[in-house]
């Protein structure tokens, strides 16, 4: 099942501000209508359990407390959550750490800086059930 951008449940995890706003305006530039941020996986997941769907995480894989990784497991483990994609958003672009999120299973993987032109585009191609792997 696909579903568009605008009508999609988006919770973004990201505990640095500048971060977060800016994927956050990118989304809402782009019409999304239900797009969230929470800055420690503990806050999305205790958030997330209170709206009717989550659609999609992005995820930063270097927070304090628990890691994005950590915060991948939580998610598949949950009865509700678990078949909601996710995807690490992060800084962390060596080949190693990309191999470790598709070992690990994330959905994607897209490298900061976000690129503004390509964002949203990105976010519905995951919407849709593909794969995006762009860590450069």
């Amino acid at each position: 099942m696909t579903i568009s951008l605008q009508d999609a449940f988006v919770i973004i995890v990201e505990d640095d501000p500048n971060a977060h706003l800016i994927a956050l305006d990118l989304l809402r530039l782009s019409g999304s209508q239900n797009c969230y941020v929470r800055r420690s996986a503990l806050a999305a997941l205790s958030y997330a359990e209170r709206l009717p769907r989550v659609d999609l995480f992005l995820v930063d894989i270097n927070m304090p407390g628990q890691s994005g990784y950590d915060f991948l497991r939580m998610v598949r483990e949950h009865e509700k959550l678990g078949a909601a994609r996710v995807v690490a958003v992060t800084a962390g672009t060596l080949m190693d750490d990309v191999q470790k999120a598709r070992e690990l299973g994330f959905d994607g993987f897209i490298g900061k800086p976000l690129k503004a032109d390509r964002f949203a585009l990105q976010v519905q191609q995951i919407l849709d059930g593909e794969s995006v792997w762009d860590w450069r």
